[in-house]
C-alpha cells in the first residue's frame, strides 16, 4: 500500500516514465535524489554491459527452427526480456528484428542488390588483361546499380564501376599508386544492408589470414568486365567492403557465426559478463517502476500499526530508569 505521506502524483504515468527512462518516474514525482540514483545505477550499469560486448550485447530473436536445425528447434533471445525493461534504450531491437531480411540465417540472399550504391570502397582488386596485368589494394568510388534490361537484352543485371587509386606491389620495387578506373558486372556477392555483424574477409590475394567480422563494413565482391565485341569479359576481380551505417547494425541479430568470433575475440567470459551487465540493469529498473507506482517498499521505520481508522503513531519512548543517589547513614 503507497505511504499516504508521499505524493505519488500519477502513479500510472510515473510508472510508464520510469519505464522508458529509468529515473524519469521519480522526477516527474518531484522525487529527484530518488530519481538520479536509479538513473545513473541503471543506465551507467546498461552502458556498462554495451560497452563491454562493442555496442553488440542487446538483440532480439525469437524463432522456429523445426525442420531446419537438426540440433536446435528454437532460437529465442530470453535475456532480452530482461534488457526490455530498461526502457527506450533497448526497444530499437524490435524494430531491427522487423528490418531483418531474413529470419533464417541460411534464407540471406548475398546476390542481391537493395538500392543503388555509390560510396566510398577499401579493398583489393586482381586485374589481368592482355599487355596489363597488375594486383593490389585499391580505394576509391564504388557505385553499383541494377540494370534492368541488362547490357544485351538479357534481363536484369547488377553493373558498376570503380574510380580510385590502386597502390601497386612489383617485386624489387618500391609500391606505386596509380589511378585506376574499370567497370563492374556479372555475378555479385554483398553483404545485407541490415546485419549486426558480418564478415568481410578478404581472400582473393590468396593470403592465410583469421576471418575478419566487422559491423560498420558491408562486405562487396564483383567481377571486373571490359568490352569485348558484343559482349562483356571478365578479365579480374574485386573485393572489398563499403560503410555500412549505425542505425544498420546496432542492436540487429547477431548470427551464430558472429557470437561465435565475439567470444573468440574478445576472450574468457568477457561478453558472458557484458550481457549479464544488461540484464542486471533492467531488473534494477524493474525495482525503480514498482517504487514509482507504489512507493517506498517500506514506510518511514517509526510506525506503530493500529486499529483501522486510527493513524499510526510513533512508538512509545523507552522510559529511562531515574538515577538513585543512596543518602549514606549517619555514622555514630
Amino acid at each position: 500500500m503507497a505511504d499516504p505521506r508521499i505524493n505519488l502524483k500519477n502513479p500510472n504515468l510515473a510508472a510508464l516514465l520510469a519505464f522508458l527512462i529509468p529515473g524519469a518516474g521519480h522526477w516527474y514525482q518531484g522525487r529527484c535524489f530518488k530519481a538520479v540514483i536509479y538513473s545513473v545505477c541503471v543506465l551507467g550499469t546498461f552502458c556498462w554491459g554495451q560497452a563491454m560486448a562493442e555496442w553488440k550485447g542487446v538483440y532480439f530473436r525469437w524463432q522456429d527452427l523445426e525442420g531446419r536445425d537438426r540440433f536446435r528447434t528454437r532460437d529465442r533471445t530470453i535475456g532480452y526480456l530482461s534488457q526490455a525493461l530498461v526502457g527506450l534504450p533497448s526497444l530499437p531491437a524490435l524494430v531491427q528484428w522487423q528490418r531483418y531480411p531474413s529470419n533464417d540465417a541460411d534464407g540471406r540472399d548475398f546476390s542481391k542488390l537493395d538500392t543503388p550504391i555509390d560510396a566510398p570502397f577499401e579493398g583489393f582488386a586482381k586485374y589481368e588483361a592482355p599487355n596489363d596485368s597488375w594486383e593490389g589494394r585499391i580505394s576509391g568510388t564504388l557505385q553499383l546499380a541494377v540494370d534492368d534490361t541488362g547490357p544485351r537484352g538479357f534481363g536484369p543485371e547488377v553493373r558498376g564501376h570503380f574510380r580510385g587509386i590502386a597502390r601497386i606491389e612489383t617485386p624489387g620495387a618500391a609500391a606505386m599508386e596509380v589511378e585506376k578506373e574499370f567497370d563492374l558486372a556479372g555475378p555479385i556477392t554483398i553483404a545485407p544492408q541490415v546485419l549486426g555483424n558480418g564478415n568481410v574477409t578478404i581472400t582473393i590475394d590468396g593470403k592465410n589470414r583469421a576471418k575478419e567480422y566487422s559491423s560498420s563494413r558491408r562486405y562487396v565482391r564483383s567481377r571486373i568486365v571490359t568490352e569485348r565485341g558484343e559482349f562483356d569479359a571478365p578479365v579480374g576481380e574485386v573485393e572489398g567492403t563499403i560503410p555500412r551505417g549505425f542505425w544498420d547494425w546496432y542492436q540487429v541479430p547477431l548470427e551464430e557465426d558472429a557470437v561465435n568470433e565475439m567470444n573468440r575475440r574478445l576472450g574468457g567470459k568477457r561478453y558472458e559478463i557484458a550481457l549479464l551487465f544488461t540484464w542486471v540493469a533492467g531488473l534494477l529498473n524493474l525495482l525503480a517502476i514498482w517504487d514509482a507506482y507504489e512507493g517506498p517498499a517500506y514506510g518511514y521505520g517509526d510506525e506503530v500499526d493500529q486499529p483501522d481508522g486510527q493513524p499510526s503513531t510513533a512508538p512509545p519512548a523507552t522510559p529511562v530508569a531515574a538515577a538513585v543517589t543512596a543518602t549514606p547513614a549517619p555514622i555514630s
